[in-house]
């Protein structure tokens, strides 16, 4: 049985393997802590499994967000990326109309990925029936 997709119901979704793997690939990357995570759904040997917003991300990093409150995320990443020098990784949809985008991302220097269609994120494991509502994006900041 497939989950799904409702961001309204709950947004705590699983990154598919296939395209973490993607991500790492493309920018030449190996995150060291996963930052929103379980031990079930990990993607790096180290995780958070609590509330990494209220922690230094002094690693490099994967960040797959709770799109509820993205934009908190984004900044943390952005601001951290730049405090440490770390690289950090992030999934994200794309909404470049907003101005966290323009703030953190676009005028942060990040390096962007664009995915083609939209992903089926997973739950428990299960492909979601329904895909994303908005098409993603990985989301690069690069250490110098």
């Amino acid at each position: 049985m497939s989950a799904t997709f409702n961001l309204s119901k709950n947004d705590q979704w699983e990154t598919p393997p296939d395209l973490f793997q993607l991500g790492c690939d493309y920018f030449d990357f190996e995150p060291t802590l996963d930052l929103c995570a379980t031990n079930f759904n990990k993607k790096c040997k180290l995780f958070i499994k609590n509330y990494a917003l209220d922690m230094k991300w002094q690693n490099d990093s994967w960040l797959n967000p709770p799109y509820s409150n993205v934009k908190d995320w984004i900044r943390k990443a952005y601001h951290e990326h730049l405090k440490w020098n770390v690289s950090i990784l992030a999934l994200l949809f794309v909404k470049t109309d907003t101005k966290v985008w323009h703030e953190c991302i676009l005028h942060g220097k990040a390096e962007i990925l664009f995915i083609e269609g939209r992903i089926h994120f997973w739950k428990n494991g299960k492909r979601s029936k329904n895909p994303a509502p908005y098409p993603s994006c990985f989301v690069f900041w690069r250490a110098k």
